[in-house]
């Protein structure tokens, strides 16, 4: 991996130190120019132009080829969507629920993953129960196991929780699923691009997942894989020109093959063009590779914080259930004053409560700091990052 060659084609890590990757990733150069090459040529050429739509939508088709063979998936069981969320809530309001059907939630879920199950208890009459990862926000199958009844339809957790970076046994849960003839989705907005993630390895029937985080594409980049089987068993929240046809003589209404159908009107190009490029930027590098980097930056950082007075570490105590992502407080500090503190010397982190009540009630806490890293980051930036937090709250 050449970091060098990668900072340099992300200019900001010139001038900022960026640990925010968990919230949105900087893009490198190349998918900036891929998106801006389309926008210019919208204007320049004709976004309709009969040649170059056609171009554009091939081009889209290509995306869709390249987001399957990151997954291991056929194109056809892939959708795009905005984001994550969209994705999540597609599935959601796809299913035919009766009342009583229950849905198994972890609760190291954000907002994005429960609130569309919480609305159809509102609205339709399931039933959520919330699975509770251990002290350390580590999920166990056995507890999804054990939370099943006769009434369970679904599971649902994220590969890697945005609020405690602890890395799930994802296949296992899943594998929990399959023997108790339950559906599976897995949120993977924030392990995509960092950790490999293969829908047939983790035997998964629906998985949702963004661009703008680990993969270093733009906002709008968001997808939706569904297992073949499943696709027509999923009724689409919206249909338009783009994944239906009326035929006006008979009165017939057909919807396009494949995931596509969860498509509706215009897809948003520039982002999936954005989104085709960063997934060549990912692969050239290798999925493995960017693993491997993230874990020992992730490793370096939580070992060089601890030495920070009065710093909580959240999540997993060992740095090999974790990966990218190192939420903390410092006591007696609020950690708005740190993050203010770093952006004033061009470090970029966040805090907040990230949209994961039950794990900052779990550790008695309102709110959080979040450092975030990926592979364009270095040992360097964390030592930097650490005197500053340290001179921060002294």
């Amino acid at each position: 991996m050449d970091i060098q060659a990668i900072r340099a084609g992300t200019p900001l890590t010139a001038s900022t130190i960026y640990l925010d990757t968990a919230a949105a990733s900087l893009p490198p150069d190349a998918v900036l120019d891929t998106v801006r090459s389309y926008l210019l040529d919208t204007g320049h050429v004709g976004i309709y132009l009969p040649a170059f739509r056609k171009q554009t939508y091939a081009r889209v088709d290509a995306v869709r080829g390249k987001l399957a063979a990151l997954l291991n998936a056929a194109a056809d069981e892939i959708a795009f969507t905005k984001n994550a969320t969209e994705s999540i809530s597609l599935i959601a309001r796809g299913i035919a629920w009766q009342a009583g059907d229950e849905v198994l939630v972890a609760d190291t879920e954000m907002l994005s993953n429960l609130l569309p199950w919480r609305r159809l208890e509102q609205t339709h009459g399931i039933v959520v129960k919330m699975v509770a990862a251990d002290a350390e926000g580590l999920l166990s199958p056995e507890a999804f196991a054990a939370a099943i009844t006769p009434r369970t339809r679904l599971l649902t957790f994220s590969h890697l929780p945005n609020s405690t970076g602890a890395v799930q046994p994802a296949a296992q849960i899943c594998a929990v699923a399959r023997r108790h003839g339950v559906l599976s989705l897995v949120n993977a907005a924030q392990s995509v691009g960092m950790l490999r993630s293969d829908v047939a390895k983790l035997d998964c029937d629906f998985l949702a997942g963004c661009g703008r985080k680990a993969l270093r594409a733009t906002e709008g980049s968001g997808f939706l894989y569904v297992r073949r089987a499943l696709i027509e068993r999923i009724e689409p929240a919206l249909v338009g020109w783009w994944n239906g046809a009326y035929d006006r003589a008979t009165g017939a209404l057909s919807l396009v093959a494949g995931a596509r159908r969860f498509e509706a009107g215009c897809p948003i190009v520039p982002a999936i063009l954005g989104m085709g490029t960063a997934i060549d930027y990912a692969m050239q590098i290798g999925i493995d590779a960017i693993e491997a980097r993230v874990r020992d930056l992730t490793e370096y950082a939580v070992a060089k914080f601890s030495s920070i007075p009065g710093f909580e570490l959240y999540g997993p105590a060992n740095a090999a259930d974790r990966i990218g992502i190192v939420p903390f407080n410092v006591r007696g500090v609020d950690p708005a004053s740190i993050v203010a503190a770093l952006e004033a010397q061009q470090c970029i982190i966040e805090a907040g409560n990230f949209m994961a009540d039950a794990i900052l009630a779990r550790y008695g806490v309102s709110t959080m700091a979040r450092v975030s890293l990926h592979y364009f980051n270095t040992h360097e930036e964390v030592d930097r990052v650490a005197a500053l937090i340290r001179a921060a709250v002294a």
